[in-house]
């Protein structure tokens, strides 16, 4: 069963995460699903402009917390004994592909929108800010909180958020690791506007047929050159470095002191680590009160 919808119609393409049961948590097959459809209507003569919705109440809670760790291939034994984790060329090439999907919408010749709402943190805010435009529901939350798990900074759109809201509210999103709400999001120009819930997909529908109208060249010479003022503001870098620095920082050594997600995970599931990453963060004790 797919867990990403296409339907293109009337000069739109609207792709759709559909796995509201996980809060749209996207695993590597939903990633893939995504990239076919974003290739589907750039191939599409028709097609002007591509809209990111998803189902249920959140646009989408990032990666799936059950593939984290284990993407990089498993640990293994050798001969004689030693544990062995995976290597660093298979860290930086699962990166390289993994960073190539959100570059991939970014560089996107056709103007792409997102109507977010509920969470969109994680790999979703990623998706989000790889669009040209953004419209949010009042029901919004974003952020990093993924930055928990010991990145600390080494985020894939970190150039992006620098040049969008500043350097000192980008290392406040990075290294605190908060989810913002509505108001704040658009106060840093996040999103482009805000509305309730439900006018979410009217006000989308607003947009995309304003950019219907335009010509077909247009459109997409105005993407084009759009890419390459963002090549000539450095924000493109991030693209060439991004995957390189996230393979460091996923291979951190946790001290005994600090919280180890992916050995709570081991040990206590996906939920329960989940819940007490958060926790181990809010405590008074641990943050010396």
């Amino acid at each position: 069963m797919a867990s990403v919808d296409y339907l293109a119609k009337d000069g739109r393409a609207y792709v759709t995460l559909n796995r509201p049961e996980k809060k749209n948590a996207m695993t590597s097959a939903m990633f893939e699903e995504l990239m076919d459809a974003y290739d589907r209507a750039e191939a599409d003569d028709d097609v002007r402009v591509v809209v990111l919705n998803s189902a249920g109440t959140d646009f989408c809670a990032g990666h799936d917390l059950a593939e984290v760790g284990k993407e990089y291939g498993e640990t293994t034994v050798d001969e004689k004994g030693r544990v062995r984790k995976p290597s660093q060329r298979a860290r930086v090439q699962h990166d390289q592909r993994y960073i190539g999907r959100f570059q991939r919408i970014f560089n996107s010749l056709k103007p792409t929108l997102s109507l977010v709402k509920g969470y969109c943190v994680g790999a979703g805010l990623y998706l989000a800010e790889a669009s040209d435009l953004v419209i949010a529901a009042d029901t919004v939350k974003m952020g990093h909180p993924e930055q928990k798990l010991g990145l600390s900074g080494a985020a894939y759109f970190a150039a992006w958020e620098m040049v969008n809201m500043g350097p000192r509210k980008a290392r406040e999103l990075l290294l605190l690791a908060d989810v913002w709400d509505a108001p704040t999001v658009l106060s840093l120009g996040m999103v482009n506007k805000v509305v309730p819930l439900d006018q979410l997909e009217q006000a989308g529908e607003e947009w995309v047929e304003r950019i219907v109208r335009l010509p077909r060249d247009g459109v997409v010479l105005g993407k084009a050159a759009t890419n390459l003022a963002m090549d000539s503001l450095g924000i493109s870098s991030q693209f060439s470095y991004g995957h390189i620095l996230h393979s460091l920082a996923t291979n951190v050594r946790y001290e005994a002191d600090e919280f180890n997600f992916m050995k709570a995970r081991r040990d206590k599931g996906v939920t329960a680590s989940n819940k007490e990453r958060e926790a181990f963060y809010v405590d008074d004790k641990k943050q010396g009160g």
